[in-house]
């Protein structure tokens, strides 16, 4: 007997298959259409229908269609009823012979093969199962309309199992429809464990398998690829991949080429040109590099979209799986493809292609290689060199390096791509290289104008890397030199201002910046009136004047404007002026600000400060109550992994862990915290979130001691108060919770003295939450929740009624304790903070208090899997509105929304916006 196949992931999709398969025991048929991209696992579902159906005494009889199915009618449906001449059956075989002896006409061949059906469903229930219907000839179809009316009076199921299409709509009316979405990580991770005969997978294979976006095939062709290679050593139960310098094997990209075998060579060709692109492109970019009409490519990427190649993105298109876009890429044969690169960019430059776009394609064109940047490639770099550092900094200063070293000393464009690639290290923070760069080209650069250029850069780096010393002397011979432009002067006063400031040098801090002022305002240049009055605006909230900071903001903005060389200061001036306005509990405004500022990144931020918008956002929507917008801006943020400083990865993978811990997604929780590595105390900044992650996991592994001891130690090394606020409520409630009230009364006297230093809503909230929670004083606690109500804060909010409900189910006040918990539970709910509810409910189980809610696990497809905000955008997408016009209206960013939707077309198993309109519609109510 064959062992039933090992389906992952499927757990919803297996139960409505099993209650199916009860029905038309019970005696009532139906039909059932399954849907999926290749390899997304119809046929394993299929088989797992078919075992069960056995098992349950239904008689199954099944078939497989074909490329050649089509060629011949009424093949699919006669394979399926096992009409045939060998046929073990003599009813059969007489079908075969009357059918095959005479033109019959398909009508009466259906009432002939619905007859011998309805004969067989008054023994025992019937399963017709049919796969890969895509390749169904026309005949059998309409044999198969005829069964489905049989299906109606009858025990009979029809299951049938399809790619997606725009075809057979006659079929899919009216039936149920069981669309497969991708599967989760946890999902993925399980099957890759069973194929690698361990118990759990490390974070570089997790990181390899997700190039495969959950498609169980490429998963195990993943899987067998480096097994093969040996390069999936299983160790203490864990496999992990180890690659060494081999790299992923090429046997997988062309067995993954060979797994597109249904599409025609022409469609391949254009896949390919789209892979040169990569993840992410327009149509209009790839009717340009392949050179053929747009109207020309309708076809190919109808047909790239129907089988799950190709998704819409917004506006673009992008490959589904990564895996498939490189194995297409490193398939193309490198003379070809490098190629094809310079062809690209070239077009793409005639057709006014942003500069990002452009650079992209120049360096590809160069980078397997030993080729030079040609003439046009040159003068193009001369004249946008610039716009690419503020743009794409990395791919600046790689093309720039690589235009510079054949380049003569004396070439009168050398000083121009020199003071560009000098830029381009800056913006990419890399201030030691930086540093000696500019220090290198100064010396052999003779444009004046390009040499004040580098002093200024030179300049930057030395403040990077908190050299205010060196920097001050650099600016003191610069203003020694006749003729050294004032702008590039009061832009280095700047910074050396904000050296000064964030070295704890307040009084010389502010004599440099009122100096910079006066050259900035004197010179007329938006950036350094910009960084000045940002820099002020800084030192004035240090000094906890935070009405005149909010000035100082509003004013640095308004000078830096819209111009590209300005974008990432104003989005650091944006940040703080959110940051500020939304601890002042200004939550409204600071939304606000936050919208522009996630406008602006995506229109002009260079990668690695629209990395830190991201994750500011994701700050923000967690703090809020916006956990799906949280969530959404997270795995965007995630996209941007290889432009983040090890700081903000901590951030990212802090904060993400920590959101799914409070949500109970335990598989996420673990990954997260296993990339992120081990929390450090000493910098609250840079692990504040992996820290209290961390102590979520104690928690929930039920070591409340652990995690108190790791916040009790982080306080013990805080220098300054900074945002300790946002923890030390929890502390405050570990400590009681296990008996140490010194610790507890420590972390109290903090949160109450930061309150004292800076009087801002939020920490005056923290302290009241700490103190109400110490003296076990519910009026103190009321007013921590009232706090954190004015200052739209839903999840502490939910905490603090918590803790009330904790203090008052102490005191003997249950109905109080009863009302407070249950308005708690009520947000923690909409939040989907699983984890909260399970410990709420475990600390008013002592004191007799049930939970008001009933759990329901979620559905994983279709419209009930939906989160609200989903379905909210699900309705806009109904409602004909864009994704920008949808973030316009949910204050959200482009990209995030871009998130959301892809979400609601994997889980509604649909592929286009249109699909989700029709959803939409019959769920508006």
């Amino acid at each position: 007997m064959t062992a039933e196949p090992v389906v992952f992931g499927r757990e919803a999709e297996l139960g409505e298959l099993r209650r199916t398969v009860a029905s038309v025991v019970d005696g009532t048929g139906g039909a059932l259409w399954i849907e999926g991209e290749p390899g997304i696992g119809k046929t394993a579902l299929l088989s797992r229908l078919i075992a069960e159906a056995a098992l349950q005494g239904c008689a199954v009889r099944s078939a497989t269609a074909d490329r050649l199915t089509q060629r011949f009618p009424l093949r699919l449906v006669l394979d399926c009823l096992g009409v045939g001449p060998k046929s073990q059956e003599p009813e059969l075989r007489a079908l075969h012979e009357r059918f095959s002896g005479a033109d019959v006409p398909v009508p009466s061949v259906a009432d002939e093969l619905a007859g011998q059906v309805a004969q067989w469903c008054a023994n025992a229930p019937v399963l017709l199962v049919v796969d890969d219907v895509q390749w169904a000839d026309e005949a059998s179809l309409l044999v198969w309309q005829r069964f489905a009316r049989l299906g109606e009076q009858l025990p009979l199921l029809l299951v049938a199992a399809a790619r997606p299409t725009r075809d057979h709509t006659e079929l899919r009316a009216g039936v149920r429809r069981i669309a497969l979405p991708p599967l989760d990580d946890a999902a993925v991770a399980r099957m890759a464990a069973k194929l690698t005969g361990s118990s759990r997978i490390g974070p570089e294979l997790r990181q390899v398998l997700a190039g495969a976006a959950g498609n169980p095939r490429y998963v195990g062709d993943v899987v067998a690829a480096l097994t093969r290679e040996r390069a999936l050593p299983v160790t203490d139960g864990r496999a992990e991949l180890v690659l060494g310098g081999a790299g992923v094997p090429r046997p997988l990209f062309e067995t993954v080429v060979e797994r597109l075998g249904f599409f025609d060579s022409q469609t391949t060709g254009l896949l390919r040109m789209a892979a040169l692109l990569g993840s992410t492109f327009s149509a209009t970019e790839l009717s340009t590099v392949s050179e053929r009409p747009v109207s020309a490519l309708v076809g190919y990427v109808e047909q790239a979209l129907d089988t799950g190649v190709l998704v819409e993105s917004g506006l673009q298109l992008s490959f589904q799986h990564p895996l498939v876009r490189r194995a297409l890429y490193e398939t193309t044969p490198t003379a070809l493809r490098l190629a094809l690169h310079n062809q690209a960019a070239r077009v793409l430059q005639d057709s006014g292609a942003s500069v990002e776009r452009v650079g992209e394609q120049l360096l590809s064109s160069i980078s397997l290689g030993d080729a030079e940047v040609d003439d046009r490639a040159l003068d193009w770099l001369v004249r946008n060199g610039r716009a690419l550092a503020h743009r794409a900094p990395a791919c600046a200063a790689d093309l720039l390096e690589a235009a510079l070293v054949p380049l003569p000393a004396n070439e009168q464009h050398r000083d121009v791509l020199l003071a560009a690639r000098a830029l381009a290290l800056v913006q990419l923070e890399r201030s030691e290289q930086a540093h000696d760069f500019s220090e290198r080209a100064l010396d052999e650069v003779a444009d004046p104008s390009c040499a004040a250029e580098l002093t200024w850069y030179l300049v930057w780096s030395l403040t990077a890397r908190r050299m205010a010393d060196e920097a001050a002397a650099v600016i003191a011979e610069a203003d020694a030199t006749a003729g050294f432009e004032l702008r590039w002067l009061a832009r280095m006063r700047a910074k050396l201002a904000q050296a000064k400031l964030m070295s704890g040098n307040f009084t010389e801090a502010e004599t440099t910046v009122d100096r910079a002022l006066a050259e900035a305002h004197e010179a007329d240049d938006d950036y350094a009136l910009g960084l000045a009055l940002h820099v002020r605006g800084t030192a004035r909230a240090r000094n906890n004047d935070l009405a005149e900071a909010l000035v100082c903001y509003q004013q640095a903005g308004s000078a830096l404007g819209d111009a590209l060389e300005n974008a990432d200061l104003l989005l650091q001036v944006l940040s703080n002026r959110m940051m500020l306005l939304f601890a002042l509990g200004h939550a409204e405004e600071a939304g606000f600000a936050l919208h522009e500022m996630l406008a602006i990144a995506e229109r002009s931020a260079t990668p690695s400060r629209l990395a830190v918008v991201r994750l500011s956002a994701a700050n923000h929507y967690f703090t809020v109550g916006r956990w799906d917008d949280a969530a959404a801006e997270l795995q965007a943020a995630g996209e941007l992994t290889a432009e983040m400083s090890s700081h903000q990865l901590r951030w990212l993978h802090g904060l993400w862990a920590m959101l799914a811990g409070y949500r109970g997604e335990r598989e996420v929780f673990e990954q997260q915290l296993a990339v992120a590595g081990e929390a450090t105390p000493d910098s609250q900044e840079n692990a504040g979130f992996l820290m209290v992650a961390g102590v979520l996991r104690a928690e929930i592994e039920g070591e409340p001691r652990r995690a108190m001891a790791i916040l009790a130690e982080a306080l013990d090394t805080s220098e300054r108060f900074g945002s300790n606020y946002v923890w030390l409520p929890i502390l405050v409630r570990l400590a009681l919770q296990t008996g140490d009230e010194q610790a507890a009364t420590r972390a109290t006297d903090a949160c109450v003295q930061g309150a004292t230093v800076g009087a801002a809503p939020n920490i005056l909230a923290a302290a009241q939450h700490c103190r109400g929670l110490l003296e076990r004083d519910p009026i103190t606690l009321r007013a921590a929740i009232e706090h954190y109500d004015k200052t739209n804060q839903p999840p502490k909010r939910a905490r603090a009624l918590e803790d009330l409900a904790a203090v008052l189910a102490e005191r003997g006040e249950i109905p109080a304790a009863r009302k407070a918990y249950a308005r708690a539970v009520e947000i923690f709910t909409h939040l989907g903070a699983n984890w909260d509810l399970e410990r709420a409910a475990a600390r008013m189980r002592p004191h007799g208090i049930r939970s008001p809610r009933a759990k329901r696990l979620r559905a994983t497809t279709g419209w009930d899997a939906l989160t609200k905000t989903e379905r909210q955008v699900a309705l806009l997408v109904g409602d004909g509105m864009s994704n920008p016009e949808i973030a316009a209206r949910l204050f959200a960013s482009r990209r995030t929304i871009e998130v959301h939707v892809s979400h609601v077309l994997a889980k509604l198993g649909v592929r286009s916006r249109v699909e989700v309109a029709v959803e939409a519609t019959g769920h508006r109510a």
